[in-house]
Parts: C-alpha cells; structure tokens; sequence
C-alpha cells in the first residue's frame, strides 16, 4: 500500500512539473504590451512595440522598437534581433493603427497573426491614430504612467463618457464578419505635448477608413445605438421662437438609459426603418430664462430638446449613409424581421443601407430640473 501512495505522489508531482517547463523570468522577457502597425513613405508595412524594462540598472522604464516587416508575426522575428530578451506578445494592451494604413489597405489580414495565437488577449483596446503611429508610440508623457496604462485608461474613461468607443480585438472581428453591422474603432491624436481622444473612425465591411466621427457626434451614435451603460451629460442647442440664429442658447441634460424600439419595413423594394428613442433626463444647466414651473413652458422646453436632437441625429444618419457606414447596426434589424428579402439581396448591406428611409424620433421627458428653479 505504502509503494502504491509513493508511486502516486511521484506521478502527480511529475504531472505538476510539467506545467513548470516553459517557465521566463521578467528580466529575460520582453513583453510587448503596445503594438503599433502603419505605412512608411513607400506604404512599406511598420510595426512599433513598447515593452517594460525590468532592470533596476536602467533609466528609462519603457523600450521603444520599430521594425519594417512584410507580416505582424515575421516582426516578432525582427524584434528579436534587436532586443536583448526574448519576445513575449500575450500581454498586449493596446494596438494603435495609422489612418494611412486603414485608408490604403485591408486591416483583417495584417491581424490574423492576433487572432490565431490563443496566447494573445481578445480584450486588448484597438485604436486609430491620426497621424504617425511613431509620434504616439514614442511619446512618454510626464508625471504620468507608462503608455499602455495612461493610453488604455484614457479610452475607458472617454468611452464611459460617451465620446468615443472602446472596442476591443473580439468585438472587432465580429463587426468585420457580420454582414449586419460595419466596424469602429476609438481614434486619438497626438497634439503638440498631450495626446486627445478625437472621436470615433468608421470603417467599411472591408475595413477600409472611410469617415470619423467628433465628440458630438460620436455620443449621438452612442445615444442611437442604445449603448448608455450610464447616465451621461449631454449639451444641445435650443433656439426659443422668436430668436434669430445669434440668439441660439444651450441646455445640459443628464440623459438616462432608456428602451429603443425600431420597426422595419419595405417600400417599393427599399427599407423604412423607424427608431423611437424615450429620453429621461434631468437638466444640469441652461443658459436661458425660462419658468418651468409655469404649466405649458416644461413641455415648450421638451419639445425644444426633441427638435434639436432629431435635428442632429438626422444630419449623423446622412453621414452615414453617405459613407456606406452602419456602425448602428440597423441591418441585424432587417435581417431578424425580413429574412426573405435579406437572402435575396445580392450586394452588401451597406449599398442598400445608403439607399434606405431612416427615421429618428425623441421623446424627452424631463423629470428634474435641478435646486434652482
């Protein structure tokens, strides 16, 4: 019995061992937690990458490296060759993608070597740069963490804001397979000495760059696609009847998180798509005088919000149907409720999306107007 128990440890330790074998020391391992892709002046392939130094001996706590390579995963090769410890790539955080890239070239294929290695994170931040992917990737801000972690916080923060979308390397990759829905990206900008989120990029089925949209616009596309995981401030002019367009005024509304409901049809072989929007919100501040405590004025002032907010979300969904865009998603809508005539069409949504009726109504109700009335 006691050689039976002896010879089970040593078989359960050598199973245990085993797991042990392709351990790494930090300080032999350089571990790229912000990779970068863009084109050089001849569209050649660029791949930037940070990494962590764990060196008490060093000065600086980051690595910066750049290599010219033909695919992302022959630069792992290439980086290997400059740096003094071995690559490790399943810790990335970021992916930074230059707008020369996006605009000249199919993005999937240059991210295949991510999605097929299960060491690398899913959940890792895609961003799109506008300018030189170098100019983000080099800079180390003052009085602030490392790249990676400023940079990924930055996002989650705007995101949680609802001026810009955080969208992650598995969202992605559905939104480029899906027929339904065209992908999008954060985009940010290095200017003079600070980096800024700038919005959103918008990208074709292809994954071509086709337009981007602002911080005004992008929390309307958040407001559109019903994505409020929290109530956020939202700012609208108003203009009262009676005032020339110099006498525009705004109001601030702490929009809460409220139901969607679109309705699909067919007319004359084009989609009518409908989208009704209930808006609950407290006001935060205006600009204007303006009794709602009179009956009648707290509807006027409703009214107003509804006409300015149907106003922009009209102009947004002209943008993108002039780009052939549908970040909204509308087209897992037709496909859901008009299967048949889903299947029969044979050109990509986003042709048919551009053609279509879209309509967007409001209603706002204004439940608190805050301790001043």
């Amino acid at each position: 019995m006691r050689q039976i128990l002896y010879n089970f440890f040593i078989v359960i330790l050598v199973v245990v061992l085993t797991g042990c074998t392709d351990r790494i020391d930090l300080e032999d391992a350089t571990l790229i937690v912000t990779l970068g892709l863009d084109l050089d002046e001849h569209n050649n392939l660029v791949v930037f990458e940070t990494s962590p130094i764990f060196s008490r001996e060093a000065k600086n706590n980051t690595d910066h490296f750049d290599v010219q390579s033909s695919t992302v995963q022959r630069s792992y090769t290439n980086f290997d060759a400059v740096v003094s410890a071995s690559t490790r790539n399943g810790k990335m955080q970021l992916l930074l993608i230059g707008k020369r890239l996006l605009k000249q070239k199919e993005i999937l294929p240059y991210l295949d070597a991510l999605y097929r290695d299960p060491k690398n994170s899913t959940n890792l931040r895609m961003i799109a740069v506008d300018g030189p992917v170098s100019e983000v990737i080099h800079f180390e801000p003052k009085n602030k963490p490392r790249l990676s972690m400023y940079l990924s916080k930055m996002i989650d923060t705007s995101a949680m804001r609802h001026i810009t979308s955080k969208v992650s390397l598995r969202k992605f990759h559905y939104m480029m397979v899906e027929p339904g829905i065209t992908p999008f990206i954060s985009e940010i900008k290095k200017d003079k000495e600070e980096l800024r989120v700038v919005g959103t990029t918008l990208l074709d089925d292809k994954g071509y760059y086709r337009t981007s949209l602002n911080l005004r616009e992008t929390e309307l596309l958040d407001l559109v696609r019903n994505n409020q995981k929290a109530s956020y401030s939202f700012t609208i002019p108003v203009k009262k009847s009676g005032d020339n367009n110099k006498n525009k005024k705004n109001i601030s509304i702490l929009v809460k998180p409220q139901r969607r409901y679109i309705t699909t049809n067919y007319q004359d072989g084009v989609p009518q798509i409908d989208i009704e929007m209930k808006i609950v919100s407290n006001v935060t501040e205006r600009t204007f005088q303006m009794n709602l405590e009179k009956e009648g004025n707290k509807r006027k002032l409703e009214a107003m919000i509804e006409n300015e907010i149907n106003k922009q979300m009209a102009t947004l969904i002209k943008k993108l149907q002039r780009h052939q865009v549908d970040p909204i998603g509308l087209g897992l809508y037709v496909r859901a409720y008009h299967y048949n005539k889903w299947k029969a069409i044979n050109k990509p949504w986003t042709d048919i999306f551009a053609k279509s009726s879209i309509r967007f109504t409001s209603h706002v109700e204004i439940k608190n107007i805050g301790v001043v009335k």
